[in-house]
């Protein structure tokens, strides 16, 4: 599961009476998890004491059986005679009593014992980090796959308690971090959803997870403009324009908070570039039938007075039904809002630009907004299985035509199994409509199959008068 800011949804109870019990679920996850094999370090690490390699005996034993009891006694044995060893023979600076007391542990589902036994080894023997790491990620995989079907599941509390988990066992991938972020994001707990989106987006630009690094540093800047921390939101925002030049929407909203901290200059160029609007395509206000209410509702919006905005960008609507970028001010002005309305205008979206993989997750937040769930979790499932995304960035009507300009981008796609999928070449069919959306000509645009973070730029242009508007669909 990968995702932006989202909607928020009403908060819901993160811890329960029911903790032991989901700790209890939360172990005996990961230890049905482990591998059924032992395999042994290769990386010198030498057990040095007979109690130690007695340990590791029993770890042996307890991971290649198939009786049950005979598992729980051999890891219980070798836990006993490793503590043994620490307590009566000094072995406290012997990092294969405690790689091997951090396997057991992980065996048992004891996720924090394992995290400080193997830290303790790989203090003490650095030259093991490798089969280290292995160890972790394989206690990692079960709990970050149950967090997303909770995920789907509309079950955040859960979700939340095994991406803690997840993070305190492994932390070299993002994807817990980012997911945690969300679940805090939805809940309107700000200051830990920045937490955790930093968290993710420094971990996603070591590891160079390029779609995760993105969403995970789109969403720490725009939690911090929300907040008012513009001087923090800035080289934020920076860095991920730096990162997608074609996202519209964060530069303009970087030009914001370049205003709010008073440096008119850096947010003039950007404004001269691609305009002030929360919109992120479509044509310029003052170019629209409705440009002064346009510019109204835009204004409105950035005062975030979400209900007049949405009011605003309402009248816009009667005038121009097909305007994409008003659609896309009224659909986030019902997010400011929270109001399940948010549901009907990012279906509209959607239909404007269904390859558009933030239209898709404002729809299914909508559902969810209006209790939805069915759709929602469809949608969801959609929404993981796009492997590109198609944004956008600037419709151009003249006199005699239109050019639409944007860019294609490939997702890390995969299925409700997180099965990863490949990408394949598609066709978009570019509708060019009247103010009434009417059909006055249609393009079509070839997009290859990319991979994660690769981007191909999309092009149409139309011959014509009274070119209004935009949509298309995949062929």
């Amino acid at each position: 599961m990968r995702t932006t800011i989202v909607s928020a949804m009403s908060l819901l109870g993160l811890f329960s009476a029911g903790t032991a019990m989901a700790q209890t679920a939360i172990n005996e996850r990961v230890a049905k998890a482990m591998p059924s094999k032992f395999t042994a370090p290769d990386c010198g690490l030498k057990t040095g004491h007979f109690k130690v390699q007695s340990g590791a005996t029993y770890l042996k034993t307890g991971i290649e059986t198939e009786v049950p009891e005979n598992r729980t006694r051999a890891l219980t044995n070798g836990k006993k005679v490793l503590l043994e060893a620490l307590e009566q023979n000094q072995q406290e600076k012997n990092p294969a009593l405690w790689y091997y007391l951090g396997r057991i542990y992980l065996q048992q589902g004891d996720i924090a014992g394992a995290d400080t036994a193997l830290t303790r080894a790989e203090t003490l023997i650095p030259a093991c980090k490798k089969e280290i790491s292995d160890v972790r990620y394989a206690g990692w995989v079960p709990l970050v796959n149950a967090g997303i079907t909770f995920n789907k599941e509309e079950k955040d509390d859960s979700a939340l308690a095994l991406y803690r988990e997840a993070s305190t066992i492994y932390r070299d991938k993002p994807l817990a971090y980012l997911n945690a972020g969300v679940i805090f994001a939805n809940a309107n707990q700000a200051d830990s959803a920045i937490v955790y989106f930093q968290k993710a987006s420094q971990i996603a630009e070591q590891t160079n997870a390029v779609e995760d690094r993105n969403a995970a540093t789109r969403n720490w800047g725009a939690l911090l403009q929300r907040a008012g921390r513009h001087q923090e939101a800035i080289p934020v925002m920076e860095k991920y324009v730096a990162w997608a030049p074609k996202d519209v929407e964060v530069k303009r909203a970087l030009a914001s908070s370049y205003r709010a901290a008073g440096q008119i200059d850096k947010a003039k160029v950007i404004e001269d570039e691609v305009g002030a609007a929360p919109a992120a395509a479509g044509q310029p206000a003052a170019a629209s039938a409705a440009g002064d209410q346009m510019t109204a509702a835009v204004t409105l919006y950035n005062e975030k007075k979400y209900a007049e905005a949405a009011a605003a960008f309402e009248k816009v609507l009667t005038v121009e039904p097909n305007n994409r970028d008003a659609l896309y001010g009224l659909a986030n002005a019902y997010v400011g809002l929270k109001s399940p309305k948010l549901a009907e205008a990012a279906a509209r979206l959607v239909a404007i630009e269904p390859v558009n993989d933030e239209a898709v997750r404002l729809l299914a937040n909508g559902q969810r907004m209006a209790k939805k769930e069915a759709q929602a979790n469809k949608t969801a499932i959609q929404l993981l299985a796009m492997p590109t995304t198609v944004k956008v960035t600037q419709f151009a009507p003249t006199a005699d035509g239109a050019t639409i300009t944007g860019a294609a981008t490939g997702r890390e796609g995969e299925t409700a199994q997180g099965k990863p999928l490949v990408a394949k070449p598609i066709v978009l069919v570019f509708e060019f409509l009247d103010a009434k959306g009417a059909v006055l000509s249609s393009q079509e645009a070839q997009v290859p199959g990319l991979k994660a973070g690769e981007s191909h730029p999309v092009e149409v242009k139309a011959q014509g008068q009274g070119i209004a508007a935009w949509r298309y669909k995949q062929k």
